[in-house]
This record gives structure tokens, sequence and C-alpha cells, in this order.
């Protein structure tokens, strides 16, 4: 049976759909990664140099945890200013017209909130990471954009943190949704960032 000409959805093109893919694979690997090198430099028990109970840990793998998440992070907001720009003046393949307009509307919101944190967070934690003087990125010292205030440095961390969270509930909710179109409703929406087969 010939397809609806109408339900032929194009997919996105191979630009966005590789930005997209390395975004992820980024933010997977940085959430994690931040976790565990905040836990191991401020909670991991540890000994002091008279053997005493301390908090955190601060070695080489530390400080290469420390440079490694600050090195992903600038390339994150790097590769996501790029989207943004190419979505912005390429646009994007029209929506499903089987899904209701609640549903896109409701996607689109979750869409731009994540751009929204994917751009805001790394800000952010260069912002705390500046006000700390704590620049420094495998030797290489990065351009401070704030005078030195410790106190700020620590409030500035916890927004960071807080929008980890909350990068983790939308990226939650994107992929719940991915789930619910291509299992539940069976429609193409995901179809449209992954690559056509070739037949």
């Amino acid at each position: 049976m010939a397809q609806d000409p109408k339900y032929d959805l194009p997919t996105y093109t191979p630009t966005a759909r590789g930005l997209h893919w390395l975004i992820a694979l980024l933010i997977f690997i940085q959430l994690p990664l931040g976790f565990y090198m905040s836990y191991r430099g401020n909670e991991m028990p540890s000994v002091d140099e008279k053997g005493a109970p301390v908090k955190g840990v601060w070695d080489a793998l530390t400080g290469f945890l420390y440079s490694s998440h600050k090195l992903v992070g600038l390339t994150v907001l790097a590769l996501v200013v790029l989207r943004l720009l190419y979505r912005l003046t390429r646009g994007a393949p029209r929506s499903d017209p089987t899904v209701p307009p609640a549903l896109t509307g409701i996607s689109h919101l979750v869409h731009w909130g994540l751009y929204a944190l994917l751009i805001a967070v790394p800000v952010i934690g260069y912002t705390a990471i500046s006000y700390g003087d704590y620049l420094d990125v495998f030797g290489f010292h990065l351009p401070a954009i704030t005078e030195k205030n410790e106190d700020l440095s620590k409030q500035v961390f916890e927004w960071h943190a807080i929008g980890a969270f909350l990068i983790i509930a939308f990226v939650t909710l994107h992929i719940a949704a991915a789930i619910y179109h291509r299992v539940v409703r069976k429609d193409r929406v995901v179809e449209r960032m992954i690559p056509k087969r070739v037949a």
C-alpha cells in the first residue's frame, strides 16, 4: 500500500542529527562526571597527613575529573549555541500531524527549556569557577569574568547544582516522551531525529 504523502515526514538534517546525538552523549558523560567529582572532592572519606579522618580527596585524579568537567562543559555550551543557531536559521521538520497540538506544545516547551538550561548551566558554572578562581583546565588558565569572591562562588555553585538537577528532569521527560511516541502512540515523531534507512 502506498504511504499517504501527507504523512511522509522529513527528518532533521544530518548536521542537526549529529549535533543532537553528540550533545546527548556529552550530557550523559558530564552529569555523572560532575556528581562524582563533587563527591570525591568534598565528601569522599579520607585521612589527612596526620591520619585524622577528613572529607574530600584532592589528588591527581580529582584534578583530572574537575578539568575534564570544565572542558566538557565548555564544549557542550559551544555545541548547544551552534545547534541553536543552526535551528534558528535552518528551521526544523514539520511536526507529525497525527500528534495532538497539546502534546506538540509540551514537546516544544521541553525542547526550548533544555536549550535554555544547556546554555545557562555551563555559564553559571563558569561564573562560579571565576568567582572562586578555579580556572585551571589541564594547566591552562581560563580567563576570569568576575572578581574573586569565595562566598559568591559557593552560592553560584549551588545554583549550578540545581541547574544540573533540572537538566536531569528535562532529559528524563525528553526520553520518556520519545518512548511514549515510539512504543505507545507508535507515531513517527522519533523518526525525525533518526537517520533514514537506506532501502
